[in-house]
């Protein structure tokens, strides 16, 4: 009568925008990474009538109500009432994608809690309709995205470590790119490929909306600083922020990123996570 699924966060090791668009999008090519280890609990069962529960987001308001339409708009009728319990752990307004992850999950549990056999091309169709990094979600690993972000091709992405801090104050996705339009246009893009380790990431991963997250949170230069001071390598922001993911290319350099950061966080949170590496 239920399924529960893991929603994990994601990180975008190289994040380039261009020129909003005529339909108000900006053009993106990213790198995305789903990581392991902290993650949302996503929970579909079966019930008289529909409902989301999350603390903070429920209902219609919440994007697993949204995911649940666009999963009838592709079955083509009705479904059977489900109710999704939400057992948040990943931050809001941090740019670690938690609900479209959540969202994500309910596709995936309501697919098989139902037995309606959609295969992963038709989940990611549905998945679209809800949000741009819906899919990704679908998908998992590492994927080049391009588009809006809905549009996804398999990359290579070295294994590493991470410590993702988000401090007590969210970002507005949309404010973000307001303030990036604000701004002078990026630097053309001239990195080559994903480095084969670790290591070499300090030097490759970029994010083209740090300079329009931190006119609106000045403070978040502070912790990108303190990361970077404990020995993160890079400091880089999940997103439009307001989260930063430090990276280390062992596990005991992570361990200690956490343990120093924990202390220059106050009111903040820090989770522990890593990435497995996709070739």
């Amino acid at each position: 009568m239920s399924i529960t699924v893991f929603a994990p966060p994601k990180v975008n090791l190289r994040l380039l925008v261009g020129p909003v668009r005529a339909d108000g999008y900006h053009p993106l090519r990213s790198l995305m990474v789903a990581l392991e280890g902290p993650a949302d609990r996503v929970t579909v069962t079966r019930a008289a009538e529909r409902a989301v529960r999350c603390a903070g987001i429920d209902g219609p308001a919440n994007l697993a109500w949204a995911a649940l339409d666009a999963l009838e708009a592709e079955v083509g009728e009705p479904l059977p009432p489900l109710a999704v319990d939400i057992d948040k752990v990943l931050p809001s307004q941090a740019g670690v994608g938690g609900g479209s992850s959540d969202a994500a999950a309910v596709l995936r549990g309501a697919n098989e809690l139902l037995g309606l056999g959609l295969l992963p091309e038709r989940l990611e169709r549905a998945a679209a309709a809800v949000g741009s990094d819906v899919p990704f979600f679908i998908r998992g690993g590492a994927q080049w995205a391009t588009g809006r972000g809905e549009m996804l091709e398999p990359a290579s992405a070295p294994a590493f470590e991470c410590v993702i801090v988000a401090p007590g104050v969210g970002l507005s996705t949309a404010a973000v790119y307001a303030a990036f339009d604000a701004l002078p246009a990026p630097e053309a893009d001239t990195a080559g490929a994903p480095p084969p380790h670790a290591a070499g990431l300090g030097g490759w991963c970029r994010n083209d909306l740090w300079p329009a997250a931190r006119t609106l949170a000045p403070d978040l230069a502070r912790l990108s600083d303190a990361l970077l001071r404990a020995g993160a390598s890079p400091a880089l922001l999940c997103g439009s922020g307001s989260a930063f993911c430090g990276v280390s290319a062992t596990a005991a350099g992570a361990d200690a990123i956490a343990e120093q950061i924990i202390h220059e966080t106050p009111g903040g949170r820090v989770l522990r996570a890593r990435f497995p590496g996709a070739d």
